[in-house]
């Protein structure tokens, strides 16, 4: 039978052998053990701050004298005279329509109807040239007067017999024009009036914005 095998039967110097190669082991495995850990420290790569760096996030100014860009400016209203005696009728809306008694329909109105008898004088609102003389298919005949600034008034619904300019001519402020009418084929139901109207660059505006308060209360009735 076998002898099993017992280290406590060893002789003393078997085991000091046994010591030693055990304690050489044991080190060498430390060993093993500080170089690996060093390895791996020098070969790891060190961690970089990934903070973007700080810098001014302020946008920059837009107040810069160079980099607005100035406002055309607007027309100065001019101040226009009633272009005759009268009450006004029909007033400019171009954004609430109004009652037509003779198509029976709502419609803009794109100037200020200005009642009065017919035959009633009609004079320059204000000074400039005439520059045309037409017949308009809704307010009927009517002469055109440009202003100063892009300002142009209109006088429609005249007596096609009457009027006494011609395009070309220039007007001081308060020349007859010519005399009311009844050509405006859109507003025959309507009583005598002159349809007055003012663009502004080519746009309807309120002619009764252009007239001068005191020219308003004297000839309109406007207080």
């Amino acid at each position: 039978m076998d002898k099993k095998f017992s280290f406590s039967d060893q002789p003393t110097k078997v085991k000091i052998i046994y010591g030693a190669v055990i304690a050489v082991l044991c080190i060498s495995a430390i060993i093993v053990g500080i170089v690996s850990v060093a390895s791996r420290k020098e070969e790891t790569p060190p961690i970089e701050d990934t903070k973007p760096p700080v810098t001014d996030v302020t946008p920059p100014s837009t107040d810069k004298e160079e980099d607005k860009t100035p406002e055309p400016e607007k027309p100065k209203p001019t101040s226009f005279v009633a272009p005759l005696v009268g009450v006004v009728a029909k007033e400019h809306s171009l954004e609430m329509p109004v009652f037509s008694a003779t198509l029976n329909e709502w419609r803009v109105h794109t100037g200020i109807d200005i009642a009065a008898e017919e035959g009633a004088e009609v004079f320059a609102a204000a000074g400039g040239e005439v520059t045309k003389i037409y017949y308009d298919n809704y307010y009927g005949k009517a002469v055109e007067i440009t202003h100063p600034d892009g300002i142009v008034s209109v006088y429609a619904n005249l007596d096609s017999e009457t009027i006494n300019v011609k395009e070309g001519d220039v007007l001081s402020v308060g020349a007859r024009i010519g005399k009311i009418g009844d050509t405006s084929l859109t507003e025959l139901a309507d009583e005598a009036h002159l349809h007055f109207a003012v663009k502004v660059n080519g746009v309807n505006v309120n002619p009764l914005d252009y007239i001068t308060e005191e020219s308003k209360s004297a000839s309109l009735g406007i207080k």
